[in-house]
């Protein structure tokens, strides 16, 4: 038995396929290129990861920090409250407060101005 044999017959049917080949040259400046990408993708992978990890740390201080805060603004604020429940008319007198008898209240009956005058003309 004989077989036909045809140099094409691996061909895709659409036709022969074409090559290109790319000069040495240019397959040299492609691999360059490539690797100092690599390269600068790596250094920006490093630089990215140090900053989250930085970030990450402070925060966590600036989150101790807001809580040392919050417990000084606690003792603070109850400090206050008990030294105003102390406060008494003895105590504002004693300070030189007075009680006012005619108290002076603002009003816009008058047309505005830039400064309170006490008198009027």
């Amino acid at each position: 038995m004989r077989r036909n044999i045809n140099l094409n017959q691996l061909a895709l049917p659409f036709g022969q396929a074409r090559s290109r080949s790319i000069p040495y040259e240019d397959r040299l400046k492609a691999f360059w290129f490539l690797a100092g990408l690599c390269l600068f993708s790596l250094g920006a992978y490093i630089y990215a990861v140090n900053a989250t990890a930085r970030n990450v740390s402070m925060r966590a201080a600036l989150e101790r920090e807001s809580a040392e805060l919050t417990a000084e603004l606690a003792t603070l604020e109850f400090q206050y409250i008990t030294l105003k429940g102390e406060v008494t008319l003895a105590v504002a007198a004693e300070y030189g407060f007075e009680e006012v008898r005619k108290p002076l209240y603002v009003s816009r009956d008058e047309k505005p101005s830039l400064s309170f005058n006490t008198e009027t003309p």
